[in-house]
């Protein structure tokens, strides 16, 4: 009875261990599984951070080339303002030479050619800063205080 009891232990412990086996070998093809998906993600997070930090490189290119459109554009704006500047000088000037008669200048017509540059002016952008140059050199023109 002791021998069978033994046999039967042994055969318990055998099924056990078999089990054991089975388990142990499951456990490996699971963490070999869990292995490949870890180093995958890693793999996925390498490039991902190479791609954030090629558009990184991209959107500070990008970035550069808007300050200096935006630099580009304000020069391009002041250079027109000046050229409206210029244009209401030359309004002024070609007034003053349409006006003079042969005495003195035609105040009257002065300020009319004068007007009539400042309707033609137009009253937003660049060419809005013609306004203030007409009026200041037509003060000057007529010898008025500014």
């Amino acid at each position: 009875m002791l021998a069978q009891d033994l046999l039967n232990d042994l055969r318990a412990a055998q099924a056990k261990l078999e089990a054991a086996r089975e388990d142990a070998a499951s456990l490996k093809v699971l963490l070999a599984l869990r292995t490949h998906q870890h180093d995958l993600a890693w793999q996925d997070a390498q490039r991902l951070a190479a791609e954030l930090a090629g558009v990184r490189t991209q959107v500070n290119a990008l970035e550069a080339d808007l300050a200096e459109a935006r630099t580009s554009a304000a020069s391009a704006e002041a250079l027109a303002e000046a050229d409206e500047r210029t244009e209401a000088v030359r309004s002024v000037l070609g007034a003053v030479l349409d006006s003079i008669g042969s005495r003195s200048l035609d105040r009257r017509r002065f300020q009319e050619i004068i007007a009539r540059a400042g309707r033609e002016a137009p009253t937003d952008g660049p060419g809005a800063a013609r306004h203030a140059v007409l009026l200041t050199e037509a003060r000057r023109v007529l010898g008025i205080p500014g």
